[in-house]
């Protein structure tokens, strides 16, 4: 049966706070009518499975028909059901690729480190307060017998099984679209045991996206690419033949704020890594440079399977006029480089990604 009061609220988040309940981080918004609005957003499952999956959209497409209609609303709640609706469907929608989501990290008490989709939803979520952005919140409002006014179920709501299934439908999944002054966003969630198949009444059919997403490969049909003639030195990136298994995913190229400042508030230039393989990676004695040859040392440095790192750089300054960031082993040898604009690095607070830019393995 689908959820009872799903529907998207249009409103200005006033803060963010990425630990204040177990299991949720909190946006507190207005909609101009009520302040002090709560919306509980997941950073890690009930399930025994903690994990989540997640896609952000750093540049949502303001030509989808739910963006343009989102845009003529005035804040408040609206109540949403069904495919002719502003209902969001993550399978049918079609406004994210499944299979590009990111399988995040299993909980902060389970890993031992800060829980890994925070990383990126502090950046974001900080700069819309900031900013005072329209924020649209999708999700199942509070019932009317709750203590707080506000949203939750902020995420995929379809491919549910076990105590769940009851949740399960179609046109009803959560989500955050925000909408920046120069471009719009979109942050989108799922549980790594929900399915990324499901039928018309959003039951689930066939694998997990931790099925999906586990980035396991057959090594007996997988050929190294060879290196392009002329790479005698090792330092030549080239874009991989699959995605590789530890690479440069983001960097916080341009804090807010002086760089000494942000990086005594722990908001520096960072540098975040990624695990796609089945094991944890050690990064102790692997370097990380800028295109001028600062570099800095990693030590007790580790980043878990299907997982991101946070990895501060304060001895790399990242240059705001564009530039370039390599990642080496412990042996020197190179594993990834990529580089970005002076336009991309432009816009204080912002992550700036890299699609697997090229790279050797």
């Amino acid at each position: 049966m689908p959820i009872p009061r799903y529907g998207v609220w249009k409103g200005t988040a006033t803060k963010w706070d990425g630990r204040q309940k177990p299991g949720h981080g909190h946006i507190t918004f207005t909609d101009g009518k009520s302040s002090g609005l709560d919306a509980a957003v997941n950073i890690q499952s009930e399930s025994q499975d903690k994990r989540l999956v997640y896609w952000l959209l750093r540049d949502f497409d303001q030509t989808h028909p739910v963006v343009q209609k989102l845009a003529t609303l005035d804040p408040g709640f609206y109540a949403q059901q069904g495919p002719n609706s502003l209902g969001l469907d993550f399978l049918r929608g079609n406004f994210l690729d499944v299979h590009k989501g990111i399988l995040g990290a299993a909980a902060a008490a389970t890993t031992g480190g800060p829980h890994d989709i925070l990383g990126y939803l502090n950046p974001i979520l900080n700069r819309a307060v900031a900013e005072g952005a329209d924020i649209y919140i999708y999700g199942q409002k509070y019932p009317a017998s709750s203590k707080l006014q506000g949203i939750h179920d902020i995420h995929m709501n379809q491919g549910n099984a076990g105590q769940w299934k009851g949740d399960n439908g179609t046109y009803q999944d959560g989500g955050i679209i925000i909408a920046f002054s120069d471009h719009w966003e979109g942050i989108f969630l799922a549980f790594a045991v929900q399915t990324y198949q499901t039928d018309d009444g959003g039951q689930p059919i066939g694998q997990t996206f931790a099925q999906l997403l586990s980035g396991q490969t057959d090594p007996e049909t997988e050929t190294p690419p060879a290196p392009p003639a002329g790479d005698d030195d090792g330092t030549r990136p080239q874009p991989p033949s699959r995605p590789l298994a530890v690479s440069i995913q983001a960097a916080l190229v341009n804090p807010v704020g002086p760089d000494e400042a942000a990086a005594a508030h722990g908001q520096g230039e960072t540098v975040y890594i990624l695990n796609r393989g089945d094991q944890p990676v050690a990064l102790e004695g692997w370097t990380i440079a800028n295109g001028t040859g600062q570099a800095q040392t990693l030590r007790a440095v580790q980043v878990p399977a299907h997982s991101k790192r946070a990895v501060a750089v304060p001895a790399v300054p990242l240059s705001n006029k564009g530039g370039s960031i390599t990642l080496r082993d412990a042996h020197g040898k190179l594993v990834h480089a990529v580089s970005y604009s002076k336009e991309q690095a432009g816009k204080e607070g912002v992550l700036v990604y890299f699609e697997q830019q090229g790279a050797r393995s």
